[in-house]
């Protein structure tokens, strides 16, 4: 049974809450213990916060 809530995923968690990209890159990474289909959703979900922030930004 794997483990969900380990020390690398929980670095990672708090990655892609307080510095997107970098997170994001955390769960790309070759080593990363996200599947394939976690590693999708992560993908959007960063994404559509960025994509939000930035309008944001411009429309204020």
């Amino acid at each position: 049974m794997e483990e969900v809530f380990t020390r690398e995923r929980i670095k990672t968690y708090f990655w892609l809450i307080f510095a997107p990209p970098f997170g994001l890159y955390r769960v790309l990474s070759r080593k990363s213990e996200f599947r394939r289909s976690e590693q999708w959703v992560w993908t959007m979900i960063v994404l559509i916060t960025l994509v939000t922030y930035v309008k944001l930004i411009i429309t204020g």
